[in-house]
């Protein structure tokens, strides 16, 4: 009896000190009193999201990528900043990104690149000219500060004419149409001409350390640039990888050279009278391209007359013993003192795509004969 009564006792002390915890006037410390604990946590959750509302609308640096895949910044301030990095690769201006150019230009100056700023200023002051003949009196701001930068520059190297006609021509803009790009546009002041392509042929200068040719001799200017694109493989029913790999292996290669279509623009201008005539003047860039009495056989190479232009066939054998042909439109434009030479060469299989992209060419290239 005496046990039950000490458990009874145990248990009405259990539930007496309960009832203490639960009574709201239990005297504690008060930085442990529950409503000041309740109020501060409240408080806490006001800071919170008033912090979450103020710190949304604060401006953040913004990480984006034009359309090439190249890296930019738009700051707080909204001013925008391309990353002239490893990854960084030079492009032609699109005609509606011109605040764009405009940033990369100047990027390129702050990292030195002071020709390679100039070649793509020279492009940005293309895209105006090309959107204000569909918009009369287009004439942005990034248009006039672009001329302006570029201006500096001319004065800067005004003493090295010829290797800012080699480093920054021809410059370029790609034209759009409902934001798809339809054309590249490319100019050239030295030689005074101008010319449409299609878009898919890439300047080498672009992805090459040499962007083309030049050559000075007797007062005469030679330049050669080239624009590519790269095909697929043209292969036949039985083709197997693994093979070709092999066969690759014993020849030392890891693979085998693309199918391309080039585009070659050849110009000159002779300083003083030459004795070329319009007649002749295929023979100089004959010689240039190494294109010769020995060439012409190994490679089964014929060419005729078509209208204004030539047209050639010609054998190409590749890594592994392939033979196929491929064609060659050429035109030629002789006018002292200024020569051009335009070449379309494509794979004799792609031959509804060569001709197409050739009488945009043609049809596109003017010259400014003063």
């Amino acid at each position: 009896m005496a046990i039950n009564l000490r458990y009874l006792a145990i248990f009405a002390g259990l539930i007496f000190f309960d009832l203490l915890l639960a009574s709201d006037s239990l005297i504690v410390d008060p930085l442990l009193e529950k409503p000041w604990i309740q109020e501060n946590l409240e408080e806490e959750r006001r800071s919170y999201h008033r912090f979450l509302k103020i710190s949304s609308q604060i401006p953040k640096t913004e990480y984006r990528q034009d359309r090439f895949g190249r890296n930019y910044f738009i700051l707080p301030s909204l001013k925008l900043q391309y990353s002239i990095d490893d990854s960084y690769k030079r492009e032609f201006p699109l005609e509606s990104d011109g605040d764009l150019a405009l940033a990369e230009m100047k990027a390129l100056i702050e990292s030195r690149k002071d020709l390679e700023a100039l070649f793509l200023g020279k492009g940005i002051g293309l895209c105006q000219r090309i959107h204000s003949k569909k918009e009369p009196g287009f004439f942005p701001p990034w248009s006039t500060e672009a001329y302006q930068l570029s201006s500096q520059l001319y004065s800067k190297y005004e003493d090295k004419i010829e290797e800012l006609s080699f480093r920054t021509e021809p410059y370029g803009c790609y034209e759009e149409d409902g934001g798809k790009i339809i054309a590249l546009h490319l100019e050239s002041e030295t030689f005074r001409y101008s010319v449409a392509i299609p878009a898919e042929l890439r300047y080498e200068g672009l992805f090459k350390k040499k962007p083309g040719k030049y050559r000075k001799w007797n007062r005469s200017h030679m330049r050669l640039v080239r624009f590519v694109e790269f095909l697929q493989p043209d292969r036949d029913e039985n083709w197997d990888e693994l093979q070709e790999a092999m066969e690759l292996q014993e020849t030392g290669l890891t693979s085998k050279e693309p199918r391309k279509i080039i585009l070659t623009i050849g110009s000159t201008f002779d300083e003083e009278p030459s004795v070329r005539t319009i007649d002749t003047y295929f023979r100089f860039w004959d010689r240039e391209r190494g294109i010769n009495t020995k060439s012409m056989f190994d490679r089964n190479f014929t060419r005729i007359p078509d209208g204004k232009d030539y047209l050639s066939r010609f054998k190409v054998v590749d890594e592994l013993g392939k033979v196929s042909y491929y064609m060659m439109r050429e035109y030629y434009y002789y006018n002292s003192p200024l020569g051009f030479m335009l070449s379309l060469s494509y794979p004799e299989t792609e031959k509804a795509l060569g001709d197409e992209y050739w009488q945009k060419i043609r049809k596109d290239f003017r010259v400014r004969e003063r």
